[in-house]
């Protein structure tokens, strides 16, 4: 008889079990746990192909954007259409293939149960859920209106991985490019210039200082192949642990708001999440406080995060938040200010950053193509100048051997 491994609410200790269990199928394991008073929440065949740890397999898995979209939208259809919030975790729990959710998901479950608010459970895992998917789910819980929130919240969350997927899009052929560019370089610096490096040296013939140059960066380089690569992935992993600080990010947002066409993206992208995020929260019934602490985590950028929670200092002692943003020219353009002031005066604030982002969000588009246009032609020259420079660096000193020999 097979064992299956399960992980399963205890209704009479109120708490989460886990352990095993012999059945002959799964149908009778759960059959089983129901007998005993619980809820079953994952079983796993122990042993099976998905992996013998069992449900440590989950700790493999990612909860993605587009899974995010899909809990927020089923649960606004479902709640809307009369079905206990008890009950539409359950069909999510049974219709999903991922251990993880379906592990958070019964958590959600029992924690209500017990009397729990349901962004109790996912302000937890904070690692798979945003401040502003806890923010916006809170908010509904307060306003009774739950359904709203969760339909606002797909909508948010749809329109934030369509403006990741651009961006992504935009700059996966400059990548490309780079990448091919970078591995041409590297031939003929490992396994060509080394094999030429040898008849020049048997040839007595007086090398270009640009040669030499080439000569000893290829040597460097093809003394030991497998050091070259533990250097690079040394670097890679540097490059992407210092982005990852505080210190790191400052640095990096600070040079792409000096690089013309970049900094528009910048700009563009955090002003999207800015409003985007800013103007659904406040129409989902937060207080500006609380909203721009969100904001400020959602926004993905540490100088935008930075004005923002400023921004809430001054708010405290009187100032408007339009004032208050106004003092940073260099992230907030005139017009987002002046809009912002009049829709304080107005009490559309909701609208306006509404509106605000479906603007970016077009605008955006016009930026990609726009950097897109214009990085392409000058990576290919720099990358035509490095495999010229290289080029000269063999023909130079080929001309002198042949001028030797005339």
């Amino acid at each position: 008889m097979p064992t299956y491994i399960y992980e399963a609410v205890d209704k009479k200790k109120h708490s989460i079990a886990k352990g095993k269990i012999d059945a002959a199928n799964k149908n009778e394991a759960i059959l089983s746990l129901e007998a005993k008073g619980m809820s079953p929440i994952l079983i796993e065949k122990e042993g099976d192909v998905k992996g013998s740890s069992g449900l440590s397999m989950s700790l493999f898995e990612r909860v993605k954007p587009i899974d995010l979209i899909m809990i927020s939208r089923n649960l606004s259809i479902m709640i809307k259409a009369g079905i206990s919030i008890t009950e539409s975790l359950d069909i999510l729990i049974n219709d999903s293939e991922k251990k993880i959710i379906k592990k958070i998901l019964g958590e959600a479950k029992f924690n209500i149960q017990k009397g729990q608010p349901l962004s109790a459970t996912f302000s937890y895992y904070k690692k798979y859920f945003p401040p502003v998917f806890v923010g916006l789910i809170k908010a509904g819980e307060v306003s009774g209106n739950l359904s709203e929130s969760f339909a606002e919240l797909a909508k948010y969350m749809s329109r934030e991985y369509s403006l990741k997927r651009k961006i992504r899009s935009a700059l996966a052929y400059p990548a490309i490019l780079m990448t091919g560019s970078a591995g041409i370089i590297i031939l003929l610096l490992v396994f060509v210039l080394p094999r030429l490096a040898k008849s020049f040296a048997a040839s007595n013939v007086e090398l270009p200082m640009i040669t030499k140059i080439f000569m000893g960066i290829s040597l460097v380089l093809s003394k030991s192949i497998l050091a070259d690569l533990l250097v690079f992935i040394f670097f890679v992993w540097l490059f992407f642990y210092f982005r990852k600080t505080d210190f790191g990010r400052k640095i990096f947002y600070g040079i792409s708001l000096r690089i013309p066409v970049i900094k528009d993206l910048v700009k563009k992208s955090a002003l999207i999440r800015l409003s985007r995020t800013l103007g659904g929260l406040i129409g989902s019934g937060l207080v500006i406080m609380e909203a721009l602490e969100l904001t400020a985590e959602a926004v993905g950028n540490s100088l935008y995060k930075k004005a923002l929670l400023k921004a809430i200092g001054k708010i405290k002692s009187g100032i408007p938040l339009s004032k208050a943003l106004g003092g940073y020219n260099n992230l907030f353009p005139h017009i987002f200010v002046n809009m912002l002031a009049v829709s304080e005066q107005t009490g559309s604030m909701e609208s306006v950053l509404k509106t605000f982002s479906d603007f970016y969000d077009e605008e955006i588009d016009n930026t990609l193509k726009d950097m897109t246009t214009m990085i392409e032609p000058i990576m290919l020259l720099i990358m035509g100048l490095i495999i010229g420079a290289i080029a000269l660096s063999v023909l130079l000193p080929v001309y002198q051997l042949v001028g030797k020999f005339s």
